[in-house]
């Protein structure tokens, strides 16, 4: 993987750790601001209709579709196969990027069995899969008693990213 890649994966995953928390307790409609402009749920933009558009070719069986935005960018929070998650598109309608809540069913053979075997006393707090720049990865916040891990699966293999005591 291209080091600018890992880069804006860490700093997504950096960024999703502080917001994951209030996205797994419940998807709610948000109102993203801007400072330069925002939409609100009720409004519509020719931006938004192309990201409308490429949505439903992306995520044809998507459900429960809340969308907002801000000048340069759609944002969409959906169940996709009864999975939560949220997307982001840009003023040509092209995805940026897309967040999808997992169980450890949905995640890699690989990146389960490393979890099973390695962090076998731990238990998944939270998953995720990232869709970005062409490129797929996870990441598992695991929990025990007195701490949390977070770990990161790519095509490099799985990384402790960071480690919390409780």
């Amino acid at each position: 993987m291209k080091q600018s890649i890992k880069l804006v994966a860490t700093s997504i995953f950096f960024s999703l750790i502080l917001n994951n928390q209030s996205f797994a307790q419940d998807m709610v409609a948000v109102k993203v601001q801007s400072a330069s402009s925002s939409l609100s749920f009720g409004e519509t933009s020719g931006k938004e209709i192309t990201a409308k558009r490429s949505f439903s070719a992306l995520f044809p069986n998507a459900t429960k579709q809340k969308w907002t935005g801000t000048a340069e960018n759609s944002f969409v929070f959906f169940l996709n196969s009864d999975r939560k998650a949220r997307a982001s598109f840009n003023e040509k309608g092209a995805m940026n990027y897309v967040i999808t809540n997992c169980s450890i069913e949905d995640l890699p053979a690989d990146f389960s069995k490393s979890i099973k075997t390695n962090y076998a006393a731990y238990q998944i707090f939270h998953a995720i899969e990232i869709k970005a720049y062409g490129e797929t990865a996870y990441q598992a916040i695991m929990e025990n008693a007195t701490r949390f891990i977070t770990l990161k699966y790519t095509v490099d293999g799985v990384e402790e990213i960071r480690l919390v005591k409780k």
